[in-house]
């Protein structure tokens, strides 16, 4: 008896190859996606402006980046300084070292979505912080009084045709870029889990509606852990986010629907090496770690040398 109900994933028309370009932007699972794609030896720029989770605040990192835009609203708390765009990870200790991040940032990452081959955008939450002086919604509080915001519940209306542009200014800058959205099954439950359904309910609704314009693709991260594992064994013990398991069988299913067979052999190949490589012994002196060393060594070498497209990145 089968009590899993499968999910069929059509298979693209794209198929990856190593040496093309990722992009991941978006929440926490955007992160955990971008480990897969190193491990299979893919160059992969994945949140460089820290993870977001609200479609309007990476809507507004996008288009920062396309329009070359060089202002930067920067929030001080204490000693450090912060980008509203941004995540807490990207900080300065002056006003004047945020802006310069933030704006090295925006190139360097246009420069880099000019030779992409897939651009993977995650929305984690419709669930919002508008900040009342500037008049729109941040990226990141980053810890301020509660009282500069006003929660908000995205409107779908309000952002599909905001994303059909932003993708028709990626396919501007590069016709060879596919784009792919996907929504997070990580669950908000700070929000409470009626909240934590209408915002995913509102954020699978934004996507469809946007795909109905625009030129890109759905995977249904959050179907394949809701409804075809659909069990608490493949959360971690917080029972919000999805285990090692179950990302790795999220990404299991990715492979099926953008990977040739060769890339997948490939890709394991690259993987099982990296696992030798991150290989600790516990007898670190002996010959028996020695000779496997050794061996690592050699399997890399042969690897680089049949396969200079792979990205190995130590």
């Amino acid at each position: 008896m089968n009590f899993r109900l499968s999910l069929p994933i059509p298979k693209s028309d794209v198929e990856l190859q190593h040496g093309d370009k990722i992009a991941l932007i978006g929440s926490c699972f955007s992160d955990e996606m971008s480990k897969h794609f190193v491990k299979s030896g893919f160059e992969v720029n994945s949140n460089p402006f820290g993870t977001i989770f609200h479609p309007t605040a990476i809507a507004s990192c996008l288009q920062d980046v396309l329009n070359d835009k060089d202002h930067v609203d920067v929030v001080q708390r204490n000693d450090l300084f912060f980008s509203w765009d941004s995540a807490e990870s990207i900080f300065g200790n002056s006003e004047e070292e945020v802006i310069e991040k933030v704006q090295s940032l925006r190139k360097s990452f246009k420069e880099y979505l000019t030779s992409t081959r897939l651009f993977v955008i995650t929305f984690g939450t419709a669930w919002g912080y508008h900040h009342s002086e500037i008049d729109r919604i941040v990226g990141n509080n980053h810890k301020m009084p509660a009282s500069l915001f006003t929660k908000r519940l995205m409107e779908v209306e309000q952002e599909t045709n905001k994303w059909d542009y932003i993708v028709q200014r990626l396919k501007r800058l590069n016709p060879e870029m596919h784009v792919v959205f996907t929504v997070s099954p990580v669950r908000h439950a700070k929000d409470g889990l009626v909240n934590n359904n209408r915002s995913k309910a509102r954020l699978i609704e934004l996507v469809h509606s946007t795909l109905e314009q625009a030129d890109a693709d759905y995977f249904p991260s959050y179907e394949i852990v809701m409804d075809e594992l659909r069990d608490y064994r493949f959360f971690k013990e917080c029972r919000v986010h999805p285990t090692n398991e179950a990302v790795e069988y999220v990404w299991q299913r990715f492979e099926e629907v953008y990977f040739s067979e060769e890339t997948k052999a490939l890709a394991k190949r690259v993987r099982n090496l990296h696992q030798s490589v991150d290989h600790r012994s516990i007898h670190p002196n002996s010959e028996e770690t020695a000779k496997h060393l050794e061996t690592t060594k050699e399997k890399l070498h042969i690897l680089r040398e049949e396969h200079p497209e792979v990205w190995w990145v130590d």
